[in-house]
C-alpha cells in the first residue's frame, strides 16, 4: 500500500478512535448534557446557593479546597525559600570579602529573594486563592467600563456567504485537543486562538481595550482587581452559556496533571486569586499593578459540559475532539478530512453576531486550509483558482512567481499589507547549556560568522530588515538602540581563538589543540526558505573557520527539542503578541536551571540564559505600575539580554506580502483601509469576505486578456494612528 493512502487509513482510524467507537472517539462525538454531571459542591458546602447549583465533570467535587490547599502550601515554601535565600546572601555579605561585581550581584540575589518573600506573604495573608462570594458582596463603588466608544471593525457593506479556501505548508496536527501533549502546534491558532473571544481584547486600530465575552469591567481603586461581567448572551458554539462556572472548571482541568500541561499551573500562579460572584461576575486579583490590567486579567474559559468525561485518559480520549469555542467559527466533525484539511463553519446563531465590533466579522461561511507541503502544487492550484489567497513571504514567488496572465489581466492581485504587529523573536537560539555555546567568547564569534545580510541581500532580494532586540515591534516598550552585531571574519576568528579554537586545518575549519573542530549543526523546521538561507550563511561561516551544518526535522519533533534544550542552535522564533513584552517567560533563569544544575526541559528559555541582571530586569517588568515604568524596565531588559549573545538577530519585515484573487474583498472605511493595522496577519481579521458574483465574472473573463490592469495594493499604515 502506497505510504499516503497508509497514513490516510491510520489517520482515520485515529479520528474514529483507538477502539473504533465513534459516540466515544473522534471528531463526531457529542458531550453529555449539563445534567448529567454531579453537582459540583455538597448541599452542605460553605459556598452560595448559585455553586452548589452546578454540575461539573466527575473529578471537580472537592478541587477548590485542593487547589487552595495546594496554593497555600506552595506559597509557604516561596516564602521560606525567599526568606531563606534573602539570609544566605545577607549572611554571605557580611562574612565573605566580595569584589565590587561580586557585591553587585549578590545585591541583585538579595532583592529578588525579598521580593519573593514579600509576594508569596502577601498572598498567603490575602486567604484563599479561589472564593465564591454572594453577588451582593461585589464592591459597590467600582467603576465600570464598556469599552463602546471605539470605531468599528470591519465594514458594513461585507457580504455574508462562501467559503476562504486556504493552504498550510505545515504538517497536519496530530492532535485536535488545544492543550495538553502536543497540541501546541503550528495549526493551533487557526482553530482556536484566533477564533475564540476573550472576556476583554484590544482593538486592533485604537490599541484600546473592548468588550470580548465580557460587557463591561472594572479595575479596583489600588490596581490590584480586575471585575468582569460576563455577557448575558455569551454562548459556546455548542449552545451551552458562557457563565463563571466554566473559568473555575479552565482553572480545573488546565491545572490538572492529566492535562500534561504545566504551564497552567505557572500561569494561575502568578495571579493573587480569583473570586466568583455568582454566575455572570468574576475578579481576577494580581499580585501587583500593571498597565492593561484588563487584558491581563483575562483569564481563559473551558466548556464544561464539553470535559464532562476528563480523566487520566485525558490525552487520548479527548485527542481528536473539538472543543466548542465563543467566537465566530468552529471546527466540525464533516470539516475534518485526515492528514488532508480542516474546514471551520460559521457558528449558526452566534451570539455577538450582532453586536458592535464582531458584527462586520466573521463573513464567510467557511474556512478551508489544506495541508499541502509542495510549493509548485500550492502555487498552481492557486492559478488555477482553488485557492482564494496565498502568502508571498517568498521573495521569488512574489517576483518571478507571479508573472503570470492572471496577475497581468488583474485577476489576481498582489497585497502588501504594512501592520503595526510584534516582531517575532526570529533568529538563531544558541542553548548555552551544552558545548560550545555554554562560552560566551564563542557565542560572541558565532555571531560575527553569522552573515545575515547578505541572507537578506540574496534570499529576501533586499525587502527584509534586519533585527535588533529581542522584543522588536512594541512601540515605547522596545529597545530602538540595540543593532545585531555584523558580519567580520577577523573578529569572528579572535573570538573563537578565545574559545581554544586555535589551530586551523588543511580544509579551513579551525580546531582545539585536541583536534576538537569548530563544527556547530543548526536545527529548523522543514522549510525551503531555511535551506536558501543556510547555504548563504554556510559559505561565510566557512571562511571564518566554521563548518556549518543543518539539520531539519518535523515540526512537532523540532519544537519539542528546542523546548527540551536537546539542541545545539537553532533557527526558531516566538510569536509575540502587543500590548507588552512578557521576557520573565523567555529569560528567567529559574527556567533554565533546576537547583541541582541541569537544564530544565520544556520552558520557554530555551537559550538557557541565567543572569541575576536578567532576573531583576525581569522583575522590574512585572512590578511596573505605569506604562512609562513598565517602558523603561523593558528596555533596560532588552539591552542586558543582547550582551548575553544567545541569539543572533534574524530578519524581519514590517508587512505582510499575499496574493489573492479579486473577488475577496476587504473593507474600506474612514478609519481605515483594508484592515486595521494591529495584525500580524490580514487573515486573522475575519473582515474579508468572498464576492461570489465577482467570482463567476473573474472565472469568465480568464481568457479575455486585452485590457489588461495589473493591480499592487500597497496598504500604509493609518495616518490616524497615535
Amino acid at each position: 500500500m502506497p505510504l499516503v493512502a497508509l497514513w490516510g487509513v491510520l489517520a482515520c482510524l485515529l479520528l474514529l478512535g483507538c477502539k473504533g467507537r465513534e459516540e466515544h472517539e473522534g471528531t463526531g462525538w457529542q458531550h453529555p448534557t449539563d445534567k448529567s454531571m454531579p453537582y459540583a459542591f455538597a448541599e452542605n458546602d460553605k459556598v452560595p446557593v448559585y455553586a452548589r447549583r452546578w454540575h461539573a465533570p466527575q473529578g471537580f467535587p472537592g478541587f477548590p479546597e485542593r487547589w487552595n490547599a495546594s496554593v497555600r502550601q506552595h506559597l509557604r515554601q516561596e516564602a521560606a525559600a525567599g526568606a531563606a535565600e534573602a539570609a544566605r546572601c545577607y549572611r554571605d555579605a557580611l562574612s565573605n570579602p566580595l569584589s565590587p561585581e561580586a557585591r553587585r550581584k549578590a545585591g541583585v540575589q538579595f532583592r529578588l529573594a525579598l521580593h519573593r518573600f514579600n509576594l508569596a506573604s502577601a498572598a498567603l495573608r490575602r486567604g484563599e486563592y479561589l472564593r465564591f462570594e454572594r453577588e451582593a458582596n461585589l464592591p459597590g463603588a467600582l467603576r465600570w467600563q464598556t469599552g463602546q466608544d471605539e470605531p468599528e471593525i470591519g465594514s458594513p457593506e461585507a457580504k455574508k456567504g462562501g467559503t476562504m479556501r486556504l493552504a498550510l505548508a505545515h504538517a497536519f496536527p496530530n492532535t485536535l485537543r488545544p492543550f495538553g501533549p502536543n497540541s501546541n502546534n503550528s495549526t493551533r491558532r487557526y482553530l482556536y486562538d484566533d477564533i475564540d473571544l476573550p472576556l476583554v481584547r484590544l482593538h486592533p486600530l485604537t490599541g484600546h481595550i473592548i468588550p470580548g465575552t465580557a460587557d463591561r469591567w472594572a479595575v479596583s481603586e489600588d490596581g490590584m482587581t480586575v471585575y468582569f461581567h460576563i455577557d448575558e448572551n455569551a454562548r459556546f458554539s455548542d449552545g451551552c452559556k458562557l457563565t463563571t462556572r466554566d473559568f473555575v472548571t479552565a482553572l480545573f482541568i488546565r491545572t490538572s496533571a492529566f492535562s500534561g500541561e504545566p504551564f497552567f499551573e505557572d500561569y494561575y500562579r502568578s495571579f493573587a486569586g480569583i473570586t466568583i460572584y455568582g454566575n455572570r461576575t468574576l475578579a481576577v486579583h494580581l499580585r501587583s499593578p500593571r498597565p492593561y490590567a484588563p487584558y491581563y486579567a483575562a483569564i481563559p474559559a473551558c466548556c464544561t459540559a464539553f470535559y464532562a468525561e476528563f480523566g487520566a485518559d485525558y490525552p487520548t480520549r479527548y485527542q481528536w475532539r473539538v472543543p466548542p469555542t465563543t467566537g465566530g467559527y468552529t471546527l466540525s466533525a464533516d470539516g475534518v478530512v485526515p492528514g488532508r484539511s480542516l474546514t471551520l463553519s460559521r457558528v449558526r446563531n452566534w451570539w455577538a453576531a450582532d453586536r458592535k465590533y464582531t458584527r462586520n466579522t466573521c463573513n464567510v461561511d467557511a474556512i478551508s486550509y489544506s495541508f499541502i507541503a509542495e510549493a509548485s502544487k500550492r502555487r498552481e492550484l492557486f492559478r488555477l483558482g482553488q485557492l482564494d489567497l496565498l502568502n508571498g513571504r517568498n521573495s521569488d514567488f512574489w517576483y518571478e512567481g507571479l508573472e503570470i496572465p492572471e496577475v497581468h489581466a488583474g485577476l489576481i492581485q498582489r497585497v502588501q499589507f504594512y501592520n503595526l504587529w510584534p516582531v517575532s523573536s526570529l533568529g538563531i537560539h544558541l542553548n548555552c547549556s551544552k558545548p560550545p555555546f555554554d562560552n560566551k567568547d564563542f557565542r560572541k564569534g558565532f555571531h560575527h560568522a553569522m552573515n545575515i545580510k547578505s541572507v537578506i541581500d540574496t534570499v529576501f532580494r533586499g525587502d527584509a530588515h534586519r533585527n535588533g532586540s529581542y522584543f522588536s515591534g512594541f512601540g515605547m516598550y522596545s529597545a530602538p538602540d540595540i543593532t545585531a552585531a555584523r558580519y567580520d571574519e577577523d573578529e569572528a576568528r579572535a573570538c573563537f581563538a578565545r574559545a581554544g579554537y586555535t589551530r586551523e586545518g588543511s580544509d579551513g575549519i579551525l580546531c582545539k589543540p585536541d583536534g576538537t573542530r569548530l563544527q556547530v549543526t543548526v536545527s529548523s523546521r522543514i522549510d525551503p526558505i531555511y535551506a536558501n538561507c543556510m547555504e548563504v550563511l554556510r559559505i561565510y561561516a566557512a571562511r571564518c573557520g566554521m563548518d556549518l551544518r543543518w539539520e531539519t526535522l518535523d515540526d512537532t519533533i523540532f519544537y519539542v527539542k528546542v523546548k527540551d534544550k536537546q539542541y545545539s542552535a537553532s533557527i526558531f522564533s516566538w510569536s509575540f503578541s502587543p500590548p507588552l513584552p512578557e521576557p520573565g517567560l523567555f529569560f528567567y533563569s529559574g527556567d533554565a536551571y533546576s537547583p541541582n544544575g541541569t537544564p530544565v526541559r520544556g520552558t520557554a528559555n530555551v537559550t538557557a540564559t541565567a543572569s541575576s541582571e536578567i532576573d531583576a530586569a525581569i522583575l522590574a517588568c512585572k512590578t511596573a505600575a505605569t506604562e512609562e515604568q513598565a517602558a523603561e524596565a523593558n528596555r533596560r531588559l532588552q539591552r542586558l539580554v543582547a550582551t548575553t549573545y544567545a541569539w543572533v538577530p534574524g530578519w524581519c519585515t514590517p508587512y505582510c506580502r499575499f496574493a489573492q484573487w479579486r473577488w475577496v474583498c476587504w473593507p474600506k472605511t474612514p478609519d481605515y483601509n483594508f484592515c486595521p493595522p494591529r495584525y500580524h496577519d490580514p487573515l486573522d481579521s475575519h473582515v474579508y469576505w468572498i464576492d461570489e458574483s465577482l467570482r463567476d465574472e473573474v472565472l469568465r473573463s480568464r481568457g479575455d486578456t486585452e485590457n489588461m490592469n495589473e493591480q499592487e495594493l500597497v496598504i500604509p499604515l493609518p495616518q490616524n494612528l497615535h
